[in-house]
């Protein structure tokens, strides 16, 4: 809640009181006719103000997102602000991105070998139940929710000999659904993400199943041996929360800073980064990267994009289930023991991306360094394609 008055800030508004009423501590008054009278005006009174405010809105065109507190606020009339600043809109665009990593493209078959994601951008997913579990913004921005299905896949250093291979990685793979909130704000140039992950680690996430048709499909692969080893069935819950700000911003050349934190029975980490971006470009924070054309020509910006990117950061490992196993089914075969994961990892990657219109492609090659004792650097390819539907 705020409290009293600066600039560019809400404030809030007097509680109405009854005129001429005074009362000694601890000293009950009877309701009277003229009380439930002036309590009636003091309703309607309300109830216009809201009309007045939603009417507004509807006028200038802009969809509040009512899942925030603040705007709430704003609209009941607990927040005083004449032009609707500190509200947070929802935004109608609808988004489609299709992601795919691989270390094919780098000549390896190892470790984190596949990974494949689907999401979409749409302003009804602001409904799903789980979207509550979000963390709320108090400023102005804009609103995006997502969801999306997410497989992962490991293996160890080698796939062409079978058994427990003690002292590598062993193989894992999960599937979950992720539902998640981006609260963008260009005014401060920062960006909020917030996500609830839910889904299976283990043989019923299919991971194997998709590993040996993708072999067998590629007449010189060999068929991968030893899955029956995998990271057993378990429960994946994770929340996952993200800051990004942008420290430099010029025509042609940014630099932002990220801060990532990951709680669950999957992962839990903290980890803070940096990144760089140079070319045709529009500022980081005006929008989720891709915009259909006309949005961008009301906005002044850049209906196309060319530009290369650098990002590193350091992450603080607390758990890692495709490394020690579940967090409660304790059967499988072989894990990771806990004096054998690198508390400290280092990742990097380089990229370019380009954006046409509505639609903008992410090419990425990635660097991770050791993630358990006598592990090995490790690097793959990420290519995402979205569309702005």
């Amino acid at each position: 809640m705020y409290r009293g008055r600066s600039a560019g800030r809400p404030t809030l508004t007097q509680e109405p009181r009854h005129p001429g009423i005074r009362l000694r501590s601890g000293v009950k008054r009877k309701r009277t006719k003229n009380d439930t009278t002036l309590n009636f005006a003091l309703k309607a009174a309300e109830d216009s103000a809201r009309l007045n405010r939603i009417t507004t809105m509807r006028k200038i065109d802009r969809q509040i997102d009512l899942n925030e507190p603040i705007s709430r606020e704003q609209i009941s009339g607990r927040l005083h602000n004449p032009d609707y600043s500190s509200m947070v809109m929802l935004s109608d665009e609808v988004f489609l991105e299709f992601s795919f990593d691989n270390d094919i493209l780098d000549y390896t078959d190892r470790f984190y070998t596949n990974g494949i994601r689907v999401e979409l951008i749409h302003p009804g997913l602001r409904s799903n139940p789980l979207a509550v579990t979000m963390i709320p913004y108090w400023s102005s921005a804009t609103n995006y929710y997502g969801l999306a299905v997410v497989q992962n896949m490991y293996t160890p250093s080698t796939t062409k000999t079978g058994g427990i291979k003690i002292g590598d990685r062993p193989y894992a793979a999960y599937l979950y659904f992720s539902t998640k909130k981006i609260t963008n704000d260009p005014v401060h140039r920062f960006r909020q993400t917030t996500g609830l992950d839910v889904g299976i680690i283990g043989p019923n996430s299919y991971g194997e199943w998709v590993q040996r048709a993708f072999h067998t499909s590629v007449p010189t692969n060999n068929e991968p041996l030893g899955w029956e080893y995998q990271i057993q069935n378990d429960l994946v819950l994770n929340y996952n929360l993200a800051y990004e700000k942008g420290i430099v911003s010029a025509s042609h050349f940014e630099v932002n800073l990220q801060a990532v934190g990951q709680i669950g029975t999957l992962y839990t980490n903290t980890s803070g980064g940096i990144g760089l971006r140079a070319g045709w470009i529009n500022p980081y924070f005006a929008n989720l990267g891709v915009e259909k054309g006309r949005i961008l020509r009301g906005k002044g910006l850049k209906k196309n994009q060319f530009f290369v990117f650098l990002r590193g950061s350091g992450k603080l490992v607390g758990y890692d289930a495709t490394l020690q196993g579940g967090l409660f089914n304790k059967s499988s075969a072989y894990v990771i023991s806990r004096d054998e994961i690198c508390r400290f990892v280092f990742q990097t990657s380089a990229g370019l991306s380009l954006t046409l219109g509505g639609v903008r492609l992410d090419i990425e090659q990635f660097l991770l360094s050791p993630e358990f004792s006598g592990g090995l650097w490790h690097k793959w390819v990420h290519i995402a394609l979205v569309f702005c539907l």
